[in-house]
């Protein structure tokens, strides 16, 4: 058997035989092998040879004879057999026949091809992407790598090209698709390499515009222009301008169109739902029963081209009459009608505050491909992206259980051809545009057929009469039917005639069913009665916590059980429908049956008992929040406790950083439900909610955890001080200062931080360690505070004050942690020695086990060696932080320590590297803070310039400037503008 070969030269140049890799030899018997791999197969005279190894001056005085020894030595290691040769020779010339596809080059050079292939033959943008990836793959170094002959340089630039034009069609397919939120970096860094690309330009402009970065975007054309004028200024002023499809894209974007896909109106990658990432629609009912005639009008409205909405309300409001279930049902019989899938929400309108637009615009923008960073703050600007990016496409929106016409409009495209489907308590009668449908109680026989599906139609069969006067005493609601017959199928042995008796005995309240919502009540509570006393309390204790659900730990904390006992008991109230859960250890009600819940509750539990539960809750969700925080930090938990105030839960423990965060996220509901009892209910302990807070701040990374932060300390602390209670509004005043500081609003801060000060001062020294290590936090964020804001000097003292305190309650970390941030202000001052001693000191003391805290003493000392001009163990410490940080998960300093490496760079001269970074990290900043965006921007620029891309170097140093100065950053804003001003 012939021995098989492969061979690559994008890279060195290699060769295997039957997989084993063979010893080529010298660099000129490579040369000679590239060629004749080049020629594929066909005949190379001596002559060309000879020319594509060596140059004229260089070439020997008998090259022939020379060639005719490298491929003597070829033919040696290859192997060289009579019967199968490999390397023939042929007349005056040589030919290598090898099979076609060995040559990794051949696959290379074909990939486009394939690709434009795949798309023609109806294959999708992923598939073609696929095939220029696999391409790409192949180029692992320079192509003939240390080979230097006129052969190998013309080589590697055709090559070259060949790879520029697969990297341009892969990008343009990334774009198309609209799965890549970075795609504006990977282009902005390929153009530097390709500044004559103007397909490259014409991605980068898509991308950026995409992200939301229109001004850039148009910049980016200018600076094209600007390229075009320089490189072609022998040609004509016709001949220097952009490309056709250049000035389209352009003038789109003047014009602000939607434009979700490149070259076009093209929709992003579509799953099996259509869009990317799309909600499916909830799990239609297996016994959904009856209803043809509304779901034909439902239909109907929906495959209706000129339907925008439609309103489902159930006849004079009663709920539990199935409008949830008719529409799913509905929804589900329509999906061909709508190719690009289907959006859904719970409004949670029967909640106490029901889900706010702008929170569901948000949701609904993510599922449709936009980055965290890419959707607007501002309410206008994120209705109108939602409506352009709806506009072209044909989606079902689902909105479930709304509370108003308020609520629900702003969620209804402005054009297009999707459908709207709203489920509501109420006739939601100032919807623009709506079909309204009237949902009436079922009909006798499918109430019956539906009763005869759950509890078996053999039971029915059996009992008639009785059958009927069950769905009678029901009113014909679904929902109440349900709870029923779950009662019934639960008690096999239990016949339908008894429960007419017991339905019977309730004859007052049962003449009322078809009334309004107390018929729902006396179906609940014909099961309420059934349940035994442990299930009576749990069912009644769960339903007062003000959250959408509660997970297992939570819920056993709060019926003072195990998790075990507490799980069979929710499991039963589940398998009865008087609980749902769909999640796997983690419980809701339908809000009907909480309204049900909260009134047995009243009649049938006791303040007391319920203010127990609560504090039993509350107890253990701060014992875990602290072992959250301890995790997330990698430090001693004591020293994380700024107030003295004791828990006698165990709570639960995390093995990672990452763990401890997760579990913070899911239940900040519970937990800010829990912060609002102690305030309300004067018997919870207030100092145990206040330390929550604390908690939810320092574990819960970004702006949008930390504007809920701020709000419920404020709460706390306008408590705490009606209550006199200074401890805990000390520490609610520090936390909110802390927060604010950290969403830039730096004046706001320092007043609530100086307030928690003077706070502590006032109760003298009761709080001992807890006090100062509280006191030491306020004064190392007032020091950041000043830094920021340009205030140096002052920066220093606080930050001295943070050393001493810290010192003062032996908290090692904390103390690590002001050091370094007093070292970079000491460097401010030009005290560099001190800095460096300061900011090394504070890295060894945040400890060697990978932590958030020693990140921040790696980054703090980073900034630090960047002041004293040691570059390079700058650079070193901050990437040993960056990746801290990412694995810890802590977003708002992997965006300032992206900032500082983006300096490093343009410090070291390495203009192109800066560029990079600073756009890698720019979406994480604009969702963290503005202040690190314009760090960011400010760098980039700094890049930029230096690159020749001045007039987007000028749009990213106003953008940060204008960051740098609505946040009052006097120092950046100042350094910024003198950038501004020397640009070239």
């Amino acid at each position: 058997m012939a021995p098989a070969f492969r061979f690559s030269l994008l890279g060195p140049v290699r060769a295997w035989r039957d997989d084993v890799e063979i010893r080529l030899g010298r660099p000129q018997q490579c040369e000679v092998l590239a060629i004749l791999l080049g020629a594929a197969r066909r005949t190379v005279s001596l002559p060309l040879i000879a020319e594509g190894v060596w140059d004229e001056a260089d070439r020997p005085s008998r090259p022939d004879q020379s060639v005719r020894t490298h491929v003597y030595r070829l033919r040696g290691v290859l192997g060289h057999s009579p019967e199968t040769p490999l390397l023939m020779t042929v007349g005056d010339g040589y030919a290598l026949r090898v099979p076609a596809g060995a040559v990794d080059t051949w696959a290379f050079e074909q990939a486009e091809a394939e690709a434009k292939r795949i798309r023609a033959a109806g294959g999708t943008a992923e598939q073609a992407r696929d095939t220029l990836t696999s391409a790409l793959e192949l180029w692992s170094a320079e192509p003939l790598a240390g080979l230097h002959g006129p052969h190998a340089r013309a080589e590697r630039d055709r090559l070259d090209a060949v790879r520029q034009s697969l990297l341009e069609a892969r990008l343009e397919l990334d774009a198309e698709i609209g799965d890549r939120p970075d795609l504006h970096a990977e282009a902005g860094d390929l153009v530097i390499e390709y500044p004559a690309s103007q397909r490259l330009r014409g991605v980068q402009m898509l991308a950026l515009y995409q992200a939301g970065r229109q001004a850039e975007a148009l910049s980016v054309y200018e600076d094209t222009r600007r390229f075009l004028d320089d490189r072609l200024a022998h040609l004509p002023p016709s001949g220097r301008r952009p490309c056709a499809a250049l000035r389209e894209l352009h003038q789109r974007i003047l014009r602000a169109e939607p434009m979700p896909g490149a070259g076009g109106p093209a929709h992003p990658a579509r799953t099996a739902d259509g869009v990317p990432g799309a909600h499916r629609l909830p799990p239609g009912i297996d016994d959904f029963t009856g209803r043809g005639e509304a779901v034909g009008t439902l239909t109907g409205m929906l495959t209706d081209p000129g339907t925008r909405a439609i309103v489902v309300s159930a006849v004079n409001g009663v709920p539990g009459v199935g409008k949830t279930a008719l529409a799913v049902h509905a929804a589900r019989q329509v999906t061909e009608r709508f190719p690009d899938g289907c959006l859904y929400a719970d409004l949670r309108g029967a909640d106490r505050e029901p889900l706010a637009a702008q929170a569901v615009l948000a949701s609904f923008l993510r599922i449709l491909g936009t980055a965290d960073g890419g959707i607007p703050a501002d309410g206008d600007e994120r209705l109108a992206l939602y409506r352009s990016l709806m506009a072209e496409r044909q989606l079902l929106v689902l909105l479930d259980n709304a509370a108003s016409d308020d609520q629900v409009q702003p969620l209804v495209p402005g054009s297009g051809d999707s459908a709207v489907l709203v489920t509501s308590r109420a006739r939601l009668t100032g919807l623009t545009g709506a079909q309204h449908l009237r949902l009436d109680v079922m009909p006798p026989a499918e109430a019956l057929e539906l009763l005869g599906r759950i509890v078996g139609e053999h039971r029915c069969a059996a009992e008639p009469e009785a059958a009927a006067a069950v769905v009678a005493a029901c009113g014909r609601l679904p929902l109440a039917i349900r709870v029923v017959a779950s009662r019934l199928a639960a008690e096999p042995g239990t016949p339908l005639s008894g429960m007419v008796r017991r339905l019977a005995d309730e004859h007052r309240r049962l003449s009322e069913l078809s009334t309004g919502e107390l018929a729902v009540e006396a179906t609940f509570e014909l099961s309420y009665s059934k349940l035994s006393p442990e299930q009576g309390r749990a069912f009644r204790l769960l339903s007062t916590v003000e959250a959408p659900d509660l997970g297992l730990h939570c819920s056993a904390a709060l019926l003072g059980r195990d998790p075990q006992s507490t799980e069979d008991i929710l499991e039963s109230l589940v398998d009865l429908n008087l609980v749902e859960s769909r999640r796997m250890g983690r419980y809701h009600f339908h809000d009907l049956v909480r309204v049900f819940a909260r009134a047995r509750n009243a009649r049938d539990g006791s303040p007391a008992g319920t203010s127990g539960a609560f504090a039993r809750l509350l107890d253990f969700c701060l014992a875990t929040a602290r072992a959250a925080d301890a995790a997330s930090h990698s430090v001693d938990p004591a020293e994380r406790r700024l107030i003295n105030v004791p828990v006698t839960a165990a709570g639960l423990r995390f093995g990672s950083a990452q763990a401890a965060t997760d579990w913070m996220h899911e239940e900040i509901p519970v937990q800010q439900a829990l912060i609002d009892r102690a305030c309300a209910d004067e018997s919870l302990p207030l100092a145990q909610a206040a330390d929550l807070v604390d908690k939810l701040n320092n574990v819960l990374p970004g702006t949008a955890h930390q504007t809920g932060v701020i709000a419920q300390a404020r709460h706390v602390a306008a408590v705490a001080a009606a209550r006199g209670d200074r401890t805990s509004e000390a520490l609610t005043r520090y936390v909110c200062g802390n927060a604010l500081w950290h969403t830039n609003a730096f004046a706001e801060a320092e007043s609530e931080l100086r307030r928690s000060i003077a706070l502590c001062d006032d109760a003298g020294e009761a709080g001992g360690a807890g006090d100062a290590r509280l006191r030491g936090w306020a004064h190392l964020t007032l020091c950041a505070g000043a830094r920021v804001r340009g205030r140096t000097d002052e920066a220093v003292e606080h930050g001295e004050a943070a050393v001493r305190l810290f010192r003062s309650s032996r908290a090692g970390t904390a103390e690590g942690t002001a050091l370094g941030e007093l070292a970079f202000n000491y460097a401010r001052q030009e005290r560099l020695a001190e800095a460096r001693t300061a900011a090394e000191q504070g890295a060894r003391l945040v400890g060697r086990e990978p932590s958030v805290s020693k990140a921040i003493g790696l980054y703090y000392l980073a900034r630090v060696l960047r002041l004293c001009d040691d570059v390079d163990e700058a650079f070193h410490r901050a990437q040993e932080a960056l990746e801290l940080f990412r694995s810890l998960n802590v977003p708002a300093f992997q965006a300032a320590t992206g900032a500082l490496i983006a300096d490093l760079h343009v410090q070291a001269g390495r203009h192109r590297l800066a560029a990079e970074v600073a756009e890698t990290f720019l979406p994480v900043a604009r969702t963290t803070s503005g202040i690190l965006e314009a760090s960011l921007l400010r760098a980039l620029a700094r890049g930029l310039d230096h690159l020749g891309q001045r007039a987007r170097a000028r749009t990213c140093l106003e953008a940060a400037l204008g960051l740098f100065e609505q946040r009052q950053a006097h120092a950046d804003a100042d350094q910024t503008r003198a950038l501004l001003a020397g640009l070239r």
